[in-house]
């Protein structure tokens, strides 16, 4: 089965856990993941955009090299 990783994407939000803090999330169109991908305390939309876009890249890397072992 072929990754299709226009499929995967992320979102970031302000969380409230304290005010300006933010966090993404790792979220799949097709279907629901099934387990939370996500990672919160970030002091800004820019660096949890950076955070998050580098946390897909890796997971997509680990889910191609998972699905080659096949």
């Amino acid at each position: 089965m072929a990754i299709k990783s226009s499929d995967y994407y992320f979102v970031t939000r302000q969380t409230g856990e304290q005010p300006g803090r933010w966090g993404w999330e790792i979220r799949r169109k097709s279907k629901p993941l099934g387990i939370k991908m996500t990672s919160d305390g970030w002091q800004s939309k820019t660096v949890a955009e950076v955070a998050g876009k580098q946390a897909l890249e890796d997971f997509l890397l680990d889910l191609t090299k998972e699905d080659d072992r096949k």
